[in-house]
């Protein structure tokens, strides 16, 4: 499986790079697909700089799609279920009106779909999306490192 999407990367010419920023926007929309992963057919594909490079892109710009979403139609219709006095006390009970503790869950977790979850507070979204590029930019080097490195070797795989 991993050889036939790192083929589509490869193979796809100067669409490459475009593919997989989209992947990495496909995984927020999803949040099913793991972003790591991504990472590692990047670095497969590209090598270790271009994708990180590109990652970042890529990640910006599914933090910040999962993190409007989540605000613009995710947060209005919990609050058509829950009163918004009882969800601020919710988020202020579990500590969660914190955006270093939602740094700490991104790094921690590295899944779309927390940044999906934050978006649902009531916290700033560009303080929400600089949290989630921080936590989750080790991640991304350490896979396209692992893309880059291993990856290749068919004789590691």
């Amino acid at each position: 499986m991993t050889q036939l999407l790192s083929n589509f990367i490869t193979n796809a010419g100067w669409l490459a790079p475009l593919y997989y920023v989209s992947s990495f926007l496909l995984s927020a929309l999803l949040p099913i697909i793991p972003t790591p992963l991504i990472g590692a057919l990047g670095g497969k594909a590209f090598g270790f700089l271009p994708a990180v490079i590109y990652g970042v892109f890529g990640l910006s710009a599914g933090a910040y799609t999962a993190l409007v979403l989540a605000r613009r139609l995710g947060r209005p219709l919990l609050l058509r279920f829950i009163k918004a006095e009882a969800w601020n006390e919710w988020e202020q009970l579990i500590g969660i009106r914190s955006v270093p503790v939602w740094g700490i869950i991104f790094f921690v977790l590295n899944l779309d779909f927390a940044v999906f979850l934050a978006g649902l507070t009531g916290l700033s979204i560009a303080e929400l999306w600089l949290a989630a590029m921080i936590a989750r930019f080790p991640w991304l080097v350490i896979s396209a490192w692992f893309g880059d490195a291993v990856l290749v070797s068919d004789t590691v795989m």
